[in-house]
């Protein structure tokens, strides 16, 4: 089985359940609108239902290939737990320092970081993915949406 994917996809769908306890945004102005909290329920259900059926396929090709191997398990070795726990302090890393330094700089160098660790290699694909991520949600979330970026 791999471990690291199913930590991983496990993780996802427990912050995604916290997520969607926690959003209970409310107005009163209009009843029959949904509402603030919709938009953000609607996303973590659906991170929610999509980290199980990755936790499912996991289970089920390691179930397969354990068929097909025979008896004995196999040991959460290799880069599994350096993914897990790279990804983890990463994360933890980017939310402490997310007030702290440039919208761009932050989510650039959280992506550039994450590419790195998990193998990718061309600094043309890593450095086009992460920060045009960056510019693209930057464009979108602080001038089409309004929200405030540090």
């Amino acid at each position: 089985m791999r471990w690291g994917e199913m930590a991983i996809s496990v993780g996802m769908a427990v912050v995604a359940s916290m997520f969607y306890a926690l959003a209970t945004f409310t107005q009163n102005i209009n009843p029959v609108d949904p509402g603030p909290a919709f938009y953000p329920r609607v996303v973590s259900a659906l991170l929610c239902v999509a980290a199980f059926a990755q936790v499912a396929r996991t289970w089920r090709e390691a179930r397969a290939r354990s068929a097909e191997r025979g008896p004995g398990g196999e040991a959460w070795t290799g880069s599994a737990p350096r993914y897990v726990f790279g990804t983890l302090i990463l994360s933890v890393a980017y939310v402490a320092l997310f007030d702290k330094i440039p919208y761009f700089v932050g989510a650039g160098g959280f992506l550039l970081a994450l590419m790195v660790m998990a193998g990718v290699r061309r600094w043309g694909v890593l450095c086009g993915a992460a920060f045009g991520y960056a510019a693209v949600t930057y464009y979108v979330f602080g001038q089409v949406l309004m929200v405030p970026l540090p």
